[in-house]
């Protein structure tokens, strides 16, 4: 019994407790709900009186107001007859710049008719006469020397890039570098942007081949063409296109049979990195070691030796020197060899060393285009270029890998 009784004694003191508990919280919320309820009341009673306070502001504006709009009702027929009036005399005055306009004209062709029937004996009046019909070259002179001064400062801007040492002189190794940093830029770029251009351009239907019909599109609307305009593009004489347009149209046609390695009317991924950067392209780098190795290689072991790679006949190498893939002497030949070919210093070239000798990012190729631009530019033979001969010689710069890398890779390759 003893035990129930603590049981229920027990029990009871939860009870009472949990009761406790639940007044306490009742009261709590009831105090918050009623303090908010408080604040909501405040905030409506400023928020009439602040109404109350505009109305009674805005009353006044609005008894301002009535008279001036009807003194301005008032003075809108006098303001309409002035602005007839003013009207009517530009009208007037119009008319009689036409007119004297006009016996301008008559004058100067009357004055232009003595000129022409006396040319050979009236000096003076043809210094009068050299009036707005020989004055009309002058926006295409205006136009020239803009482009001249663009070129300068294109020119300019890689020459600073260039100057390592910032003495106003560059060398061969300064510029070598500088065309370097630009050939490895270019090709980084792209192969990264290849696969988004591939994506660009295999739309209809995008099945991972571009075909040529798909790709000659995309060409037409980089060039500026609708839609519309290329669905009546005759693709066979291009008229729609100016010269260069054509030229690079045409340029692309025999590229893609080259690229085209899988299937002649479809390019992969890789086929189009080929086609669209080809000095960019694994694939053919490979096959300019073909090159080299078709060139030299005599015992058809797959190798070069230095006396292979040292026998130069240039008329059978014009492709390679052009490419600049070997040098022109039979002494730079031999040293390019011996530094640089021949990593392992065994006597002999694999494919794997041949490979790093073609590759364009390598600081051999491009300290050949340096050289080449030095022997065409370096009018004091003094082993160092001035912008000024830069400038004199833009034409060449502007077309080689220090300026114009892309377009000089895609004529060369």
């Amino acid at each position: 019994m003893t035990f129930v009784n603590k049981l229920s004694k027990s029990f009871r003191w939860l009870r009472c407790s949990t009761l406790c508990a639940i007044l306490f919280y009742m009261f709590f919320i009831g105090l918050i709900l009623h303090s908010t309820s408080h604040k909501l009341q405040q905030q409506q009673q400023q928020r009439e009186q602040q109404q109350e306070l505009s109305t009674v502001d805005q009353a006044p504006v609005l008894a301002k107001s009535t008279p001036n709009s009807r003194d301005e009702e008032l003075e809108q027929p006098q303001q309409q007859q002035q602005q007839q009036q003013q009207q009517q005399q530009k009208q007037k005055l119009n008319n009689l710049d036409l007119g004297s306009a006009a016996t301008k004209q008559e004058k100067q062709r009357q004055k232009v008719q003595p000129m022409s029937a006396n040319e050979v004996g009236g000096g003076e009046r043809d210094g009068a006469g050299k009036s707005k019909s020989q004055q009309r070259p002058q926006p295409e002179t205006v136009i020239i020397t803009t482009s001249n001064v663009n070129e300068k400062q294109i020119l300019a801007k890689a020459f600073k890039r260039a100057d390592r040492n910032h003495d106003g002189r560059l060398t061969i190794q300064e510029l070598g570098q500088y065309i370097n940093r630009r050939i490895v830029e270019h090709i980084d770029i792209a192969i990264m942007n290849n696969a988004r251009e591939f994506r660009r351009v295999d739309i209809a239907p995008a099945d991972g081949l571009i075909t040529w019909d798909e790709y000659h599109r995309f060409f037409l609307r980089e060039h500026g063409m609708t839609e519309a305009d290329i669905d009546e593009h005759d693709e066979i004489r291009h008229t729609t296109l100016n010269r260069k347009a054509r030229e690079d149209m045409m340029r692309d046609k025999a590229r893609w049979t080259e690229a085209a390695r899988t299937d002649l009317f479809t390019l992969t991924i890789d086929e189009y990195l080929s086609f669209r950067h080809p000095e960019s392209s694994v694939a053919n780098l490979l096959e300019l070691v073909d090159d080299l190795l078709r060139q030299f290689d005599q015992d058809g072991d797959d190798q070069l030796t230095l006396e292979e790679f040292s026998d130069l006949n240039v008329d059978d190498d014009e492709d390679l020197l052009r490419k600049s893939l070997i040098s022109k002497t039979l002494v730079e030949r031999r040293e390019e060899f011996k530094r640089i070919i021949d990593k392992n210093h065994d006597g002999k070239a694999d494919r794997g060393e041949l490979l790093d000798y073609v590759n364009p990012k390598t600081p051999r190729y491009a300290l050949q285009e340096a050289a080449t631009l030095f022997s065409l530019c370096d009018e004091d033979k003094d082993e160092k270029l001035t912008l000024k001969e830069m400038t004199d010689n833009a034409e060449i710069f502007l077309q080689s890998k220090m300026i114009d890398t892309a377009n000089s890779f895609h004529t060369e390759f």
